[in-house]
């Protein structure tokens, strides 16, 4: 039988542990005021020390002259330096939470030379109370500062994230032991029973009915595929897989499919790849290979080839 080709939206099977999946909307986290209000204390922290320490001179002023000298530096430097932050965790969402750790180091080494500048900068207003012969040590001084402040609130970030409840229930390791029934076989079960009627069909708008096919994550939509069109919705991509229920399976970062609609699934490029009706089709990341083998064991199998990669056989 000559397969036919189906061109995928995606970029590539991208794979992404369970921390990668968590840390794809960090970025909004980061802007949460849960996370808000401890940047706030974080900066009022180093403010009170930095003022009785008083590292950068300033010995003739009062301690609340040099804790004003310095909140009026950090009011400049800090939204600067967030929106870097929030802007990182935005451009390496899909990254491994290490590299994404990597990333927002160097992000803040980057905007280093302009937090520097705006201290000379808050200095001139104040008086020119540092010398120009203080150069290297107000570099190593916000050096220091954003490293150490960017570390406490990406370790704060990161205990939010891993703690939030709102995640989707995903199955994040593949099962190395076990191979799919073989084509053409019965299924092992009987099919679950049907489930009710989702809170997420009553998202969708009337003339795209409520048939569904599958979903793909768009940024801050879900793409919503139907059996008579298709219609974008603002919400969550893991909080529509939960609505869902039993009703269908994630089975890539992006992807949600209905199990009414699976028609077959082969190998095509090291990928595996899953047709569905319409015409449509749609990739499996290993990420949930375990998902899609204890599914299809419910069901009679899908495709010609073993959808296993090799390298797990």
């Amino acid at each position: 039988m000559e397969e036919r080709t189906y061109r995928s939206p995606v970029r590539g099977d991208e794979i992404t542990g369970a921390g990668g999946q968590q840390w794809e909307f960090a970025y909004r986290e980061a802007l949460s005021p849960y996370i808000f209000w401890r940047v706030l204390v974080v900066i009022g922290i180093y403010l009170g020390a930095y003022a009785a320490i008083c590292p950068l001179g300033a010995d003739h002023l009062t301690s609340t002259q040099r804790f004003l000298y310095l909140a009026l530096g950090a009011a400049l430097c800090a939204p600067l330096c967030y929106a870097e932050y929030v802007v990182t965790l935005y451009l390496t969402r899909h990254w491994a939470p290490w590299h994404i750790a990597l990333a927002v180091a160097a992000g803040t080494l980057a905007v280093t030379p302009t937090a520097v500048a705006i201290a000379y900068g808050v200095d001139t207003l104040s008086g020119r109370i540092l010398h120009p012969d203080d150069l290297p040590t107000v570099c190593l001084f916000m050096t220091l500062s954003l490293v150490l402040g960017s570390a406490v609130i990406h370790y704060l970030l990161s205990q939010r994230v891993r703690n939030d409840p709102s995640r989707g229930p995903t199955t994040d390791t593949v099962t190395e032991s076990g191979t799919l029934p073989a084509p053409g076989t019965a299924a092992a079960t009987d099919p679950p029973a049907a489930e009710p009627p989702s809170k997420f069909l009553d998202r969708l708008p009337v003339e795209v009915g409520q048939d569904l096919v599958y979903l793909k994550m768009s940024d801050h939509y879900v793409k919503v595929v139907t059996t008579l069109g298709q219609c974008d919705i603002l919400m969550r991509f893991a909080d529509a897989v939960a609505e869902l229920g039993d009703q269908g399976l994630r089975v890539h970062r992006s992807y949600w499919v209905a199990y009414p609609h699976l028609e077959g699934w082969r190998r095509q490029s090291q990928r595996t790849l899953l047709q569905l009706t319409g015409g449509h089709v749609v990739p499996v990341s290993r990420t949930y290979l375990g998902d899609l083998r204890a599914a299809l064991v419910r069901r009679p199998a899908l495709g010609t080839a073993d959808p296993t990669p090799a390298e797990d056989r």
